[in-house]
């Protein structure tokens, strides 16, 4: 006897919710096994310890590189790698991949300004009594002899025999000031020629366009070629930089003039009771002045305003700046200027490094 048709439909519709019912247990069962498989591989890549060694952080012509060794145990894909500065993601070049036991230099397009952090990250070790300059991809060194040139890794590039060398500063050319004149070198250390003679200049400083020159009592301007621009009377003149303004030390008060030598402004500080050096920089974001005081201590001032000081654990007998602070007396100390680096790669692992 056959089913009636209401009882056909009724076994069809049970049948189809049945099956509908083992669909929706299937399809949860794979999600359910999709997302843990997930989940477990956020978990691995999350808990996967990779090691990166920062060795230094330095600025190179609009540049800062970070140099480290990837001490594994894994390969870095560095399309997934983020770089952060002072907080901000920044866009880098680096090779593709970042391979176990291999050193590596990652590159970012930025500017700096002035941070907190700041320890010695390197030394080098290059005599007693020397003074130091950093510019381009090169730090030179001047002793009593002469200058050499060294790459940021501490490996000499070249050197120069030199009479009674005074100060150094590097701007379009190398300049070193010795006893009698002004001498300029190409950067491979090729001698160009010399100017200012018998001025009685006792230290210098120079960017693209000029150099500055000071003895007691006058500055005088140059143009990159040694080519006399101008002269300013001043007293008891120290020391010269060049940043936002060209600033000179007069005694313990600091001077700012334009880069052809018009009046600023000037500013002296209770802080300030022996200052030997100063120094500035062009590269640097901010208007400021470092103030190398009784050797021991750096005041460093916004325009006018002072911001912050540094306690020196060396005496230094030099201050320069260049993406880093740099000190010599004994030996040349980079110290961080405290903008911060991290690099964070592809498993969650977070390192830090400082310019």
């Amino acid at each position: 006897m056959g089913l009636s048709t209401t009882a056909a439909y009724g076994i069809l519709f049970t049948a189809s919710i049945m099956m509908l019912v083992t669909l929706l247990n299937s399809l949860i069962y794979s999600y359910t096994l999709t997302n843990q498989g997930m989940e477990n591989r956020s978990e691995i890549l999350q808990g996967s310890k990779n090691v990166i060694e920062i060795d230094r952080v330095v600025y190179n012509s609009s540049k800062i590189e970070v140099w480290g060794y990837n001490k594994g145990p894994y390969t870095l894909d560095m399309n997934a790698t983020t770089v952060l500065v002072n907080g901000s993601v920044m866009e880098f070049n680096s090779a593709a991949y970042w391979y176990a036991g291999e050193y590596e230099k990652i590159f970012v397009n930025s500017s700096y300004s002035l941070g907190n952090y700041h320890k010695i990250q390197f030394k080098m070790d290059v005599g007693d009594d020397v003074i130091a300059s950093a510019e381009g991809d090169k730090i030179y060194i001047l002793n009593s002899t002469g200058i050499t040139a060294y790459s940021y890794e501490g490996s000499m590039v070249w050197y120069r025999e030199i009479k009674d060398p005074l100060d150094i500063s590097c701007g379009e050319h190398i300049y070193v000031l010795n006893s009698t004149e002004i001498l300029e070198y190409d950067s491979s250390g090729y001698y160009l020629g010399a100017f200012g003679e018998n001025l009685s200049i006792i230290a210098i400083a120079a960017n693209d366009t000029r150099v500055y020159g000071i003895s007691n009592t006058t500055l005088y301007i140059f143009d990159s070629s040694g080519n006399l621009l101008n002269q300013i009377s001043i007293s008891q003149g120290k020391d010269v930089a060049i940043g936002k303004y060209v600033y000179v030390l007069e005694g313990n008060e600091i001077y700012a003039y334009t880069s052809s030598g018009a009046y600023v402004y000037s500013f002296t500080d209770w802080r300030i009771n022996n200052a030997t050096k100063i120094a500035a920089s062009q590269s640097m974001e901010g208007s400021f002045i470092f103030v190398l005081n009784n050797h021991n201590e750096i005041l460093i001032y916004q325009g006018e305003e002072f911001v912050q000081d540094i306690e020196l654990e060396e005496i230094a007998w030099n201050i320069d700046i260049y993406g880093k602070i740099y000190l010599s007396s004994s030996g040349l100390y980079a110290m961080n200027m405290g903008y911060r680096v991290k690099i964070v790669d592809e498993y969650g692992n977070e390192f830090y490094g400082y310019l």
